[in-house]
């Protein structure tokens, strides 16, 4: 079982300053782009070849979050 404490500072690793997880049954999903992390022997894998694509994205350029971040210019 994740404590709320440690649900409360974990991130999505592809946009972490933004993002947020929710725990579901046996994985995370990031809030933002529904991106799926296994947990593992009670630990969450943060890594994202490990995740789950949601429904209708077929790689990780097509997630929302992956998108807007294209989109937008590198800030220097």
């Amino acid at each position: 079982m994740i404590s709320q404490d440690f649900l409360d500072i974990l991130r999505c690793p592809l946009r972490p300053s933004d993002t947020r997880l929710r725990l579901l049954a046996d994985h995370l999903e990031c809030e933002r782009c529904a991106l799926r992390f296994p947990i593992k022997d009670g630990f969450p894998i943060l890594v994202v070849e490990e995740a789950q694509l949601p429904a209708g994205c077929e790689s990780t350029s097509q997630l929302p979050c992956q998108k807007q971040a294209t989109a937008t210019p590198a800030q220097e």
